[in-house]
């Protein structure tokens, strides 16, 4: 016969057992510091090139091509895709500082981003643009599974540098 086999791990059972909330904060830092940086990016990319002086044709104010921008469906669904993106690299960034339950950690970067999404959700103070409420909904609704792939991720390659 075999010789003694282990006792199949047992995970936690609640939602917060085994959670390192220092972890979940990084991530959730990780994920908002890359979203905005990529925001800044894919506005420059997507925005066209500056004005240009003296002698050549005048391309439209920055102030006048914002509500343009926002209304693109390219600028939409590329802002939805770096966004997620960004989400990915949070929950991978915050579940692997916490080097345990990997999806759960990524899961609660998800959570994690999505109220710091919700509080500064129209509290911009200006008059801009705002997106559709169906691709908000869509962006919210998207977090979780983003943060749970990103913790997918960092649990594969926590497997994978493991001795």
């Amino acid at each position: 016969m075999s010789g003694p086999s282990r006792p199949p791990s047992i995970q936690p059972t609640g939602i917060f057992e085994g959670l390192k909330p220092g972890a979940i904060v990084f991530g959730v830092f990780v994920d908002t510091l890359a979203s905005i940086l990529a925001s800044l990016l894919l506005i420059g990319v997507l925005s066209g090139p500056p004005p240009s002086g003296e002698g050549g044709p005048a391309g439209p104010a920055p102030a006048d091509a914002a509500p343009e921008l926002a209304a693109s469906p390219r600028y939409l669904f590329a802002s939805l895709a770096v966004g997620l993106a960004c989400t990915v690299l949070g929950a991978f960034a915050g579940a692997r500082r916490a080097a345990c339950f990997f999806v759960r950690h990524g899961v609660w970067v998800g959570i994690g981003s999505a109220l710091v999404g919700l509080l500064f959700y129209g509290s911009s103070g200006q008059a801009e643009p705002r997106p559709p409420l169906w691709f908000d909904m869509l962006g919210f609704s998207l977090l979780l599974p983003a943060g749970a792939l990103g913790g997918y991720l960092a649990g594969l390659a926590a497997r994978r540098s493991a001795p």
